[in-house]
């Protein structure tokens, strides 16, 4: 036989009984890269190689150690992701985070699902590829969607005036822990266990620090169906009632509530040694007076820092073609958009949260409203 053939065919063997074996190769290849990169610099090499050491999560490296040690499987958790090859390959040549791969090509693909936005702030976690990922529900979601149950239906409440204004635009974002097991981050969405849920929490916890607020619970998805409207219109929808609370007083506060499309590890952090879901803002950078909304959830999202670590993951601007851009934070300037976890969350985690961030919002209305006095 060949001799060089068989040698090759060995290596080949050997692979295939032994994955660790790709890594330690691929990782030897970059070692021997890196330096092409130094630019003459003693120091960069180092750095370099450090900063993709610090890039590598627990899930890949349990993975890893677990070739070895076999035991060392049981520590996985139940949200860690399966290691690949693909897992490895993808962060070495593109630097993107191998779990969502819309991320890669959502900048240069036409209607392809990824983000719109740029980082004013970047809180715990955030970067270009973690920034908040938006998409609409797949036409057959609600297709066959039968007609709801009365007992299903959610009580509208009288508004009395109260100082703010909670509601959610895309009302059916639902989260895959109250979906069947087989669905998809993209087909999160459901008429019940939703973000309306999430509004009605934080109603509560508001009302418990002394501040009264109005959940909006109108179904603007079912008003988009009824009207033959995309879905890219419910910011539309929801405007026609949002509007009408804007001009009254003492309403002073509006925020809409969403979900997430990143994964659990994007979306969850610990607090207190209880799992949380994080908080992003985001901001529409395609109206005059976007600053003023900018300055509100710059100054909330400091104050959750100060008290919560890791529980904000900053403030997103969103802008340009693809995304909607005003979000009707043009109608206040004490408006947010809040993104409350992600698709794999669920409402022990999201509600901890909420809990935590009325405390820095009641403290921050009562504190404008002292300064107004003043």
């Amino acid at each position: 036989m060949n001799r060089p053939l068989y040698i090759l065919r060995s290596i080949v063997k050997a692979i295939k009984h032994n994955p660790m074996l790709i890594f330690v190769v691929l990782f030897i290849c970059l070692w021997l890269v890196i330096p092409l990169f130094s630019k003459g610099s003693p120091e960069s090499s180092t750095n370099l190689m450090h900063e993709w050491i610090q890039e590598i999560d627990g899930s890949t490296l349990t993975t890893l150690m677990s070739f070895d040690q076999p035991v060392l499987a049981d520590l996985q958790s139940d949200h860690d992701q399966t290691l690949s090859f693909s897992n490895i390959i993808i962060p070495l040549i593109t630097n993107s985070p191998y779990q969502d791969l819309r991320l890669l090509f959502g900048h240069e693909l036409p209607n392809f699902p990824g983000n719109q936005g740029r980082i004013a702030i970047a809180g715990s976690g955030t970067n270009q590829f973690t920034t908040s990922v938006e998409s609409a529900p797949p036409d057959y979601i609600f297709e066959q969607e039968e007609e709801i149950d009365e007992s299903e239906q959610r009580s509208t409440d009288v508004y009395e005036d109260e100082a703010v204004y909670i509601y959610n635009t895309h009302n059916r974002e639902a989260f895959l822990p109250y979906l069947d097991e087989d669905a998809t981050s993209n087909e999160a969405f459901n008429h019940v266990d939703n973000v309306v849920d999430l509004s009605v929490t934080l109603k509560e916890r508001l009302q418990e620090r002394g501040i009264d607020s109005y959940v909006e619970k109108t179904d603007f998805y079912k008003i988009l169906q009824q009207k033959g409207l995309e879905y890219h219109e419910s910011y539309d929808v929801a405007r026609e009632v949002v509007a009408d609370y804007h001009e009254q007083e003492p309403t002073e506060y509006f925020i809409d509530i969403h979900r997430d499309g990143q994964p659990h590890r994007i979306t969850t952090t610990t607090i207190n040694d209880k799992p949380a879901a994080k908080l992003m803002f985001v901001v529409g950078g395609d109206h005059e007076d976007y600053e003023a909304n900018l300055e509100f959830a710059a100054e909330l999202h400091e104050m959750l820092e100060e008290r919560y670590p890791s529980l904000s993951r900053g403030v997103q601007i969103s802008e340009g073609e693809g995304t909607n851009g005003v979000f009707n934070q043009d109608l206040s300037e004490q408006k947010l958009l809040l993104e409350v976890g992600g698709v794999d969350n669920d409402f022990e985690e999201m509600n901890y949260s909420l809990d935590l961030f009325a405390d820095v919002l009641a403290d921050y209305i009562a504190e404008n409203n002292q300064s107004e006095g003043e």
